[in-house]
């Protein structure tokens, strides 16, 4: 079987509803789906990420019920999706990071889950967006039902992955991609052929290219992202920040797309 989607439950409206979507996405994937909490303790001595001992019983029931309303959420809006339960003790952005080497998709919504809100994208859904091992979305705005799937384009190995995800994506939803590439160094040329190769692979997925003439990418991206299904930044192989990590595109699209965004590795 398949690499479980594994999403993030908080109770918060915003984990609700990348629960509902995390549910439909593993349906698509034919794999199951692992609501995941993470309850702090202030006691070391309960922080192994095992059975908890004695009292710590008490600490997950809260926890507990926060996952059966989530797979009673994702049993809603996929039946035939099993749906595993897991709460561990810790915070919720390094528990996440280990969890992504044995998912094939991370999913949270934008706040929740111990992150600041009121902020235009909490800080667990940065973090592990940045640090995960595994492709990460994390839920906002709203997905255009019969819209496309957006891709940035660059030259990077992340912009390699970015266009395999998306064309994944696309195939698994049945419509096409945009491609968006902001034009400012001369690489056009050699990012068609890049699309063009993808899109040998599947014959059947519509694309169009957008070649922008402005620096900005992530402006852009965001200007399609509202009639789109999802929008797919690639993340950077490597580096010691969360905004590094990531680059100023992918960071700006998590603050401010008007659909969901997929970070791809």
């Amino acid at each position: 079987m398949r690499r479980p989607v594994v999403v993030g439950a908080d109770g918060s409206t915003a984990a609700l509803a990348a629960v509902r979507w995390a549910a439909v996405e593993a349906g698509r994937r034919g794999t199951g789906l692992v609501a995941f909490h993470a309850e702090l303790c202030d006691d070391p001595d309960l922080l192994p990420h095992g059975k908890p001992p004695g009292d710590a019983e008490l600490l997950m029931e809260p926890a507990r019920r926060l996952l059966r309303q989530a797979a009673e959420t994702a049993r809603q809006a996929a039946p035939a999706v099993p749906v595993r339960m897991c709460v561990r003790l810790g915070t919720a952005a390094e528990l996440l990071a280990a969890l992504s080497d044995e998912a094939g998709l991370l999913a949270l919504g934008a706040h929740g889950l111990g992150g600041a809100r009121g902020g235009a994208i909490g800080s667990v859904a940065l973090r592990a967006a940045a640090s995960a091992r595994c492709p990460v979305v994390v839920i906002r705005g709203s997905a255009a039902a019969d819209g496309p799937v957006v891709v940035g384009l660059d030259d990077s190995d992340g912009g390699e992955r970015a266009l395999a995800f998306a064309f994944d994506a696309a195939v698994s939803r049945g419509t096409g991609i945009e491609a968006v590439h902001a034009w400012h160094d001369g690489r056009e040329g050699g990012l068609r052929e890049q699309v063009a190769a993808w899109s040998r692979k599947h014959p059947v997925v519509p694309v169009r290219m957008h070649v922008v003439r402005v620096r900005s990418a992530a402006r852009a991206l965001s200007g399609i992202s509202a009639g789109a299904q999802l929008i797919v930044a690639g993340a950077r192989a490597s580096g010691p920040l969360a905004g590094g990590l990531l680059g100023s595109t992918g960071y700006w699209l998590l603050a401010h797309a008007a659909c969901p965004v997929a970070v791809a590795r």
